[in-house]
Parts: C-alpha cells; structure tokens; sequence
C-alpha cells in the first residue's frame, strides 16, 4: 500500500439553486471529508491508498462507502458502527463563498478508539496521511492519533495538513494540541492563516525554523493563489501558480493540493516540481462543485502543465 489515511468523511448538502439555503427547492449529496477527498486524488493519479474510519449503518454511511470504493480506494478498515454518520450543509452563494454547518458530534468516526485501527496495515505503508481535523474531532480521536503515531514504524512518513477548523475547536485548543504533535510529523502542509493561528506571526523563514526544531522536518505553506513556499530536505524555495483558475467551490482545494505533495514525496520527485504539481491542482479543483469530483488523471495534469499560458481550459 502507497498510502493510508484516518479520518472523518461525511454527506455534504449542496443547495440548488445557488444562493441562501433557506431558498433552495433541494439539496443534492456529495462525499466529503479531507483524507477521502486526498485519497481519490492519489487514487486517480495511480496510488495504491486505504482508508481507516468508522461509519454509521445508515444509508449515509452507505452512499459514502459507495462512492469511495468506486474511486478505487481500499475500505476494508473502515467500521461500520450503530452510530449515525455525519452530515453537513454547504451554503454556495453566487459570488463563490462558502458557508459550512456541521452536523457531526457523536458521528461515528468521532467515537474512534485504537480498537478501529490496524498497525500492521498502517506499518505497511509508505505514507500515512493524518489532518487536524480528527484531532479535533474529540478527546477520543485526539488520544488515537497520538498512539498512532507513537506505535508508528520510523520507515513510514507522516504527512500532516492541520486543516484548522475554528467551527470545531478554539484557536488556542488548535495551537495545544498541533504543537505537541508535529515532534511526529515527517512533512506539514499549512496554510498562512494556520501559521499565524500556531505561532502567532507570518514570518514564513521563522516559522520554517520552529517547525524544524520542534522536529518536524519538512513545511510546505500555502500561500493561495501566489502559490507556495517550501523547506524540504533543508532546500528552501518558493514556487509560483503554474495557472490561475476561475473559483468556483474553493473547498476541496487544500485537499488536493495535499495529494499532489503525497504523491510527489511517493515518486521521489525534487521539491520544485512537486510543489508546482501541487499549487497546479489546488486551483484546478475549485472549478468543480463536490470536493473532489474534478480531480484530474495524471495525464490531464501533464497536458495542462506543458500547455502554454494563453491556451484556454478545457472542462
């Protein structure tokens, strides 16, 4: 296996038409949740991925455990429980923002113990992907992913995306919790915002210099549409948007950007090019609605990436 990830994934519900729920005449269901969204993506580059969760015995946990296997992406570690699963809303409006209601304390996947979790799967892998998400999750998420990574074997590198929701825990819970675990992380993928919120400042080259003493070695920042910058095997660089993307549902844009470092530190690819295929997919999937329904197959991305800059995108 090239990759396994634990976490959430729950039932989005888009309105139709566009605009304010409390208008819409319906709703229509997507798969959602960080780990899945990064695992399609790797799966649909050629990745060998599993996923690790627990699911209601629901119909929503039914269409969720549908849709992931058809994206060929292995399930037979995820449970399924007499908890229900979880579900949210997701409020597009027509200017392209993105309001989020959650509905899934109690879920499932929010009641995983050890008792859920297979080392030696895990230990077989190459990457084991993680997010803040299911360290936020509950106190019962929060003490199986520091076991995880405690029981972890060294050969298996972690990449982590804090993910910080702020809908889900205080700024101050996130800064505790993500600073203690990063001594475990082989590669962090943060956000500038999520920089600021951990170490109180945007000083990228101090933050760089943190994250390394704290004993993670590898950071990779988002810095949204100007791109990215990284420290990856003490190389430091900054990488520009290889395109700019008209946005049409933004969520789902970190999760891809994740997959395209994952798959990049799986093909040993040099930082540069790697972090360039990321930033490319990070803005490519913002075109679609659902949070990975427009990921690309490698040779979509190849084709886009050495196609010249006034060539219009094809959809």
């Amino acid at each position: 296996m090239d990759v396994v990830a634990i976490g959430e994934s729950m039932v989005a519900l888009v309105n139709e038409p566009s605009g304010y729920i409390r208008h819409a005449d319906g709703f229509k269901p997507f798969v959602a949740g960080a780990e899945t969204n990064t695992l399609v993506g790797l799966s649909r580059l050629g990745h060998k991925t599993s996923w690790i969760s627990a699911l209601g015995t629901d119909e929503l946990g039914e269409f969720i455990l549908h849709k992931v296997r058809a994206e060929q992406v292995d399930t037979t570690s995820v449970s399924m429980t007499d908890d229900r699963t979880g579900v949210f809303f997701k409020q597009i409006s027509p200017d392209g923002s993105v309001d989020v209601t959650y509905y899934r304390e109690n879920s499932a996947a929010s009641r995983m113990t050890m008792n859920h979790i297979d080392m030696d799967a895990i230990n077989r892998a190459k990457v084991l992907y993680l997010t803040g998400i299911t360290l936020s999750l509950s106190a019962q998420t929060k003490e199986m992913l520091f076991n995880v990574v405690r029981a972890l074997d060294e050969e298996v590198k972690v990449v982590f995306d804090p993910n910080i929701r702020l809908k889900m825990w205080s700024e101050s819970a996130a800064r505790a919790t993500i600073l203690e675990f990063l001594p475990h992380v082989d590669y962090l993928i943060a956000g500038k915002q999520e920089i600021e919120i951990l170490l109180g400042h945007q000083d990228f080259d101090e933050a760089m210099e943190k994250f390394r003493s704290l004993g993670c070695g590898n950071t990779i920042i988002k810095l949204g549409k100007s791109g990215a910058l990284y420290d990856i095997d003490g190389k430091r660089g900054k990488v520009d948007n290889p395109k700019q993307f008209d946005e049409i549902d933004p969520v789902g844009a970190g999760d891809a950007f994740a997959a395209g470092v994952v798959s990049g530190i799986l093909e040993d690819t040099p930082p540069r090019e790697m972090i360039r295929t990321a930033c490319f997919l990070g803005g490519y999937i913002t075109q679609f609605v659902g949070d990975y329904q427009g990921f690309p197959s490698r040779g979509t991305i190849e084709a886009m990436l050495d196609a010249n800059e006034d060539e219009k995108v094809k959809r």
